[in-house]
């Protein structure tokens, strides 16, 4: 379905003026304090793996895969190009000390309807898209607030390699394969911008070393990809819950930063909720510049997630299960994922 740029800019602009309020207030939640993290951990490199697949509900369709591989880093001691200037703009509405890091990665969507073994798919189920991009983030924190600002760039289509993932990938699990991948979404280069903050309350005392807090958050994303502001919010039970903002997801999901590793052992039980606001998603709206397979969306979605964190000396594993709300008029229920993150420092 062709569309113009002027009708998506209106919309951007509606659900950015909604936002901005938002992002702004909240700095008193909690305490910030004089927060200035240990040297030797502010410097650390981690490396992360973010995968999330229906199949961990037994299910393959409308969004079956998603995956990405980031890389934590310090910021650096000298000005550098591109990632400098990133840090500079994200470090905004701050009022107490805190530290600067950087986040580059590689990551891979894919999209389907229900029924795969449809040479031609049915037009009221959601098209055939994959989405391959490289990313890169500037993460600002304090004591209780925690900005990301991302930019990814890369492409929609038959380029992404979407089809080519996931033949491999059934063929591998033993799946049957997908036929209607003909159909699929054309190429397109696209931008997503994406801001976001998160606050964390102070950590209020259950029995002994057990905690509990609030973390919400709010955010917004530009760009011919997907358009969208995102409000949510989790509660979190355990210990060490100052190691984090919550969990690294892949968007539209609301992601905290990669977090530091810690030399001890903790964890946390968490529940979240999360809504969006969307005004455009190229995965339900087809292509931007010709006519492509598409459906209607629906403006509002929500999900419901819980999971668990745990740190060890060397690493932090996160598993997390997601219930979403339908995304799509004639989606004819919700539809459940998984997600789960493994970082580890080097």
């Amino acid at each position: 379905m062709k569309k113009t740029f002027g009708a998506l800019a209106a919309r951007v602009g509606t659900v950015l003026a909604a936002l901005v309020p938002v992002l702004a207030a909240g700095t008193a939640l909690a305490d910030s304090g004089d927060y200035r993290p240990p040297t030797l951990a502010s410097r650390q490199k981690t490396f992360t793996t973010i995968l999330e697949n229906d199949k961990f509900n037994q299910t393959d369709k409308w969004y079956t895969s998603g995956g990405k591989l980031v890389v934590s880093l310090p910021e650096p001691q000298q000005k550098r190009y591109i990632i400098s200037p990133l840090l500079d703009l994200n470090a905004w509405v701050f009022d107490q000390p805190g530290f600067n890091r950087w986040e580059l990665a590689i990551g891979q969507n894919i999209y389907e309807p229900a029924d795969e073994s449809l040479k031609t798919p049915d037009p009221k189920d959601r098209p055939y898209a994959g989405w391959l991009y490289v990313s890169a983030a500037a993460v600002a924190e304090n004591r209780g607030q925690q900005n990301i600002l991302e930019v990814q760039f890369g492409v929609v289509g038959p380029w992404s390699l979407a089809k080519e993932f996931q033949d491999v990938t059934h063929n591998l699990i033993g799946s049957n394969k997908a036929l209607g991948w003909d159909h699929q979404l054309s190429n397109e280069p696209g931008l997503v911008i994406g801001l976001s903050r998160r606050w964390r309350s102070n950590p209020e005392p259950v029995l002994g070393r057990l905690k509990w807090d609030l973390v919400p958050f709010a955010g917004a994303a530009v760009g011919n990809v997907q358009t969208y502001a995102n409000l949510g919010a989790q509660i979190r039970f355990g210990t060490g819950l100052r190691n984090d903002f919550g969990v690294p997801r892949i968007r539209p999901a609301g992601s905290a930063a990669v977090p530091l590793i810690r030399n001890d052992f903790s964890w946390y039980l968490f529940a979240g909720a999360e809504g969006w606001a969307v005004a455009h998603d190229i995965f339900l709206d087809g292509n931007t510049f010709e006519d492509s397979p598409s459906v209607e969306k629906k403006p509002l979605v929500g999900e419901f997630n819980l999971g668990f964190v745990a740190y060890v000396p060397s690493g932090r594993l996160n598993l997390t299960y997601v219930k979403r709300s339908k995304e799509f008029t004639d989606q004819p229920e919700a539809f459940e994922y998984g997600s789960a993150s493994f970082t580890f420092k080097f």
